[in-house]
């Protein structure tokens, strides 16, 4: 049985290795590794469709993702997005975006183009409450109204609301009304400053459990992804969606993994055995 791989990107700029990083060469690698097999790019909503059972996957398709909405998916991604003419999700953290005129991208003059900070730097700032490291609202608007981006949740305030070790935490019971606050405070900025619904949800550092779900679900969010690797089928729990982890720009790494995750069987394999991607 065919199978559907949803890819998860952060950050795209100059900063080579650093954390959750690739070059625009990089991400260019496999926008037209996509472009040239032939293979679509879907929306999660028509992911979503696919796993409930709603719509076939009749062709080769994948689906992007970006968590945290920095800067640097305004400047270098979205341009390369229009030029292979591919989909992606941009999951926000509401809290870090500012107002104000959008800034110039690599559409425009270079010397214009804003300096991007290294992932390091971006969480200090964040942390401060700067407003210049992410996506500004009108960026946002810009991207959504091209018609290939998406965005969607990934909480307002990027906080921890799990108590536990790694895969064993669980949704810390003190703080559960603070994160359904939270997630509806993304969920309402979104649907109202976009003029759209908020549909989907990024857990922060993939931190969930089946309250945190049922909570989602109760604000009105309809499917959730997961840090998780592993394959998306038609059947599969769309508030548990799996990624794979884009960190390579090698061609070679990203059209063997597009194979893999395509394939049920393969991929399940895949996920539970090598473990490693």
């Amino acid at each position: 049985m065919k199978s559907l791989p949803v890819f998860m990107y952060h950050h795209i700029n100059r900063h080579r290795g650093d954390l959750v990083t690739l070059s625009p060469e990089d991400f260019e690698n496999h926008l037209r590794f996509l472009k040239e097999g032939g293979i679509e790019t879907f929306f999660l909503d028509e992911a979503v469709r696919i796993l409930e059972g709603q719509k076939d996957l009749s062709r080769p398709a994948v689906v992007l993702t970006f968590d945290d909405g920095h800067l640097d998916n305004w400047v270098y991604a979205f341009p390369l997005l229009k030029k292979y003419r591919a989909k992606a999700t941009i999951f926000v953290v509401t809290s870090w975006m500012g107002d104000g005129e959008k800034r110039e991208n690599t559409d425009g003059p270079p010397e214009k183009v804003p300096s991007i900070p290294t992932h390091r730097e971006v969480k200090r700032q964040a942390e401060k409450g700067s407003d210049t490291v992410a996506l500004r609202w009108a960026e946002a608007k810009v991207m959504e109204e091209g018609g290939l981006v998406d965005i969607q949740s990934h909480t307002h305030f990027h906080n921890d609301y799990f108590a536990g070790k790694e895969r064993d935490w669980h949704l810390d019971g003190n703080r559960k009304n603070e994160m359904i606050l939270d997630l509806k405070q993304s969920k309402e900025l979104i649907e109202q400053r976009l003029g759209k619904r908020c549909r989907f949800l990024s857990w922060p550092w993939g931190k969930y459990d089946h309250e945190a779900i049922a909570a989602a679900k109760s604000i009105g969010f309809e499917a959730m992804v997961t840090t998780e690797k592993g394959v998306n089928f038609p059947g599969s729990d769309i508030t548990e969606i799996k990624r794979v982890v884009a960190k390579s720009g090698d061609p070679r790494w990203f059209r063997r993994r597009v194979q893999i995750y395509s394939h049920r069987a393969l991929g399940q394999i895949y996920s539970r055995v090598a473990g490693k991607i």
